[in-house]
Parts: structure tokens; C-alpha cells; sequence
């Protein structure tokens, strides 16, 4: 349910896994109906968040509370490499889906594990959602907030849930290729909370070192490091620089700004200079950016040798000659819907990107599967009847 556990299981379906998405008869994943704030109400049901984390998957519907569901669930356990949950402990126990119930079933399966905080500790049965353990816990929101007066908010919905789903996803092969190794299946666990703090890491290393809150913040005209930041255009748009170091790549970044001059400035030759006159050279490159709009500097900072970029919004992402070239987006329409526009998860093999297939309806593949299973028609039927397939 929700992101954190599909979210590993696309990344896997991406990478070639049949990926088969358990669901409730009578509930559907809240996500298919999950609005995001501020978005104007569709006149069909189409939820890109839903499509976006459940695509490459198979959909049975199976009540696993009752003894036909469960015996069901068995079997496809015993034939599965790899189950993924994000199911609270609570819930997990209750319906006897715990490490010791799954390897009861199946020895050498891979067992993966979304968590909140952490599979063990005081909160171990804690829920959490990716703004809180993900993005508040772990120290990521302070350290993007820019003062102690407005605390930034997460700024994407499941942030937090992509990342680590994706690594629960590399979690998960590492544990395959160990068990083609030794034969033994394996517990793979990440959190919401651990990832926030990997991607946190050199700032939560340093703040114990030096003995601070968190790495030191600074608005925009008081950069420490000018030529690492971002500067606005005359039609309100950013572009940033990245890896300005060298006396030489000022020089270059110089001439493309169309004032040569400013490299032998007598506050800005040397990068110990341009760093202590920080805030005077802000203040030039603010006037010199800001003189021309974003297309005048796209075709000026061909010639800049030093990375440097646009600062992009999600609909121009759709339009970008290097996510078109590389395939990050596949097109998908299922049946009767409107074509979207899906994010390939970031690993690719042999340069291909992966094949989408679009989120399956509720239940649309439960008969296809009991029938790989071995079940006949008349069984499928008797199944029904209990109530265990819907």
C-alpha cells in the first residue's frame, strides 16, 4: 500500500521481475484515489501516482485473513524469489505474513522489509510517511531550510518513498546474487528514516565533528562559494554553476558572461580573493545574468567548459533532448485512458531502458495467475464462492 513498498517493487519490475501486487477484494490501494493538493479534479480516474509506482505489475485479488486466501498466498510464496512488504508489524503478524511465517513456507526467499524508523528499537511498530521519518527525522528538512523562521516542507509527493524503495530494490539483488552464491535466503531491510540520513551523510557526519546544528546555510547574496550558485536571469529564470574553482575556469566562465575584464579584477583574481570578496562578486554576476534572458545564456554558456545547468520545471524535463535521447520517459496508455508519461526508474542494462507496461485495474490478472498455479476453472470458481478471491 502507498509508495514506499510498490515503489521497490517497480524498480524490480523494471528490471525484469514478475511482479505480482497482492490487493484486498473489497479495498483497493488508497493510492489509486489519493489526491494531491492544489491539482484540479480529472473527469476520469486517471492517478498518475498510482501509475507511476505500480506499473509492471500483476494484480490478484486475494483475502489472505481467510483460510482459502491464505492457502493460496502459500503457493505463491512457495514459488516466489522475493516478497516485499510495508506493512506495519502489527499487521504484519495478524495476518501471519512476518519473516518466520514466510520462511515457514518458502527457506530461501528474500524477505523485504520498508520500514518507518527502523526494524528494530523503541519504534520499530511506528508508522511514518516520507515527510516524517524521511524528510523531518533524519534532519533533511532543517538543513533545506534557509532560516529557523519558515521550516521548508518536503517539496515532492513520496520523495522519500521513491528513494527508498529504490534501495530496498538494490537491496534486494544484492541478496539474489548472495543466495545464487550460497543457496540461503535472506531479511533485506531499509527505512524511510536511513535513507534520509545516507543522503543527509556528510552533514550529519560533520555536525557531530564540529559541533554544530547542521552544515552552515547562507542566502543567496552571501554565498561563500560564488561561483557554486545559482543566479536569475532577466526573465525570471535560474541558471546555476557548479565546479567554477580554477583561475582559469573564472576566466572562461568570464568570457562567456561577456566581461573578460572582470577575470583580472583586483578582488577577484584568485580564488582565495573571489571567496573573501564573496558578497562583491554575487553582487556582479546578479547584474551580469540578470542583464539577459535565459535563452541569451543558453547559447552562451555553450562555451563555458565548467558544469553548469537551467533550472528546470517538471513540464520541461518532458521536453529535455538528453531525457528524450536516454529514455527516461516511456509513454503508456492502458485501455480507454489517457496516454501518460511515466519515469523509468534510473538503472539502465546495456543501455535500454526498461519497458513500462501500465498499472494493472484491480484484480485484472487474478484468474491468469491461480491458472499458472495449476488451479482449474472449477477451482477458481469454489474460490469465489468462500470469498477469498472477491
Amino acid at each position: 500500500m502507498y509508495a514506499f513498498g510498490p515503489a521497490c517493487a517497480a524498480v524490480l519490475g523494471d528490471w525484469g521481475a514478475d511482479v505480482i501486487k497482492i490487493v484486498h477484494p473489497s479495498f483497493a490501494d488508497p493510492m489509486r484515489g489519493n489526491p494531491v493538493a492544489g491539482l484540479p479534479e480529472r473527469d476520469d480516474d486517471l492517478a498518475f501516482m498510482w501509475e507511476q509506482l505500480n506499473r509492471n505489475k500483476r494484480s490478484v485479488t486475494l483475502d489472505v485473513a481467510t483460510e482459502a486466501g491464505r492457502a493460496v498466498l502459500d503457493e505463491l510464496l512457495a514459488r516466489a524469489d522475493v516478497f516485499v512488504t510495508n506493512l506495519l508489524p502489527d499487521s504484519r503478524a495478524r495476518l501471519r505474513l512476518d519473516v518466520e511465517d514466510v520462511q515457514d513456507v518458502n527457506p530461501s526467499i528474500i524477505y523485504a522489509r520498508g520500514t518507518g524508523q527502523g526494524a528494530r528499537g523503541p519504534e520499530r511498530a511506528r508508522g511514518a510517511f516520507d515527510h516524517t521519518a524521511f524528510w523531518c527525522r533524519s534532519g533533511i528538512g532543517h538543513a533545506a531550510s534557509l532560516t529557523a523562521d519558515e521550516f521548508q516542507v518536503l517539496i515532492g509527493p513520496a520523495m522519500g518513498d521513491l528513494t527508498s524503495g529504490f534501495a530496498l530494490a538494490a537491496g534486494v539483488a544484492g541478496a539474489l546474487v548472495r543466495r545464487g552464491r550460497t543457496g540461503q535466503g535472506a531479511v533485506v531491510d531499509a527505512s524511510l528514516l536511513s535513507t534520509g540520513m545516507w543522503l543527509l551523510s556528510p552533514a550529519i557526519v560533520a555536525s557531530k565533528l564540529y559541533g554544530i546544528e547542521s552544515l552552515p546555510r547562507q542566502r543567496h547574496h552571501e554565498a561563500g562559494i560564488p561561483l557554486v550558485a545559482a543566479y536569475r536571469t532577466a526573465d525570471a529564470r535560474e541558471v546555476y554553476f557548479a565546479g567554477v574553482r580554477t583561475d582559469l575556469d573564472f576566466r572562461n566562465l568570464c568570457e562567456c558572461l561577456g566581461n573578460e575584464a572582470l577575470a583580472d579584477h583586483e578582488l577577484f583574481q584568485t580564488p582565495a580573493l573571489r571567496s573573501l570578496n564573496n558578497v562583491a562578486l554575487v553582487a556582479v554576476l546578479d547584474a551580469l545574468v540578470g542583464s539577459q534572458p535565459l535563452g541569451h545564456w543558453v547559447a552562451r554558456f555553450q562555451n563555458l567548459r565548467t558544469p553548469w545547468s537551467i533550472a528546470q520545471t517538471a513540464r520541461e524535463v518532458h521536453d529535455d533532448p538528453q531525457v528524450i535521447a536516454n529514455d527516461y520517459l516511456t509513454t503508456v496508455q492502458a485501455q480507454g485512458r489517457t496516454p501518460l508519461d511515466l519515469v523509468a526508474s534510473p538503472v539502465q542494462f546495456d543501455e535500454r531502458a526498461p519497458e513500462l507496461r501500465p498499472a494493472p485495474e484491480h484484480g485484472a490478472h487474478t484468474e491468469e495467475v491461480l491458472l499458472e498455479l495449476g488451479h482449474t476453472w472449477e477451482s477458481i470458481s469454489s474460490l469465489r464462492q468462500t470469498g477469498a478471491l472477491g
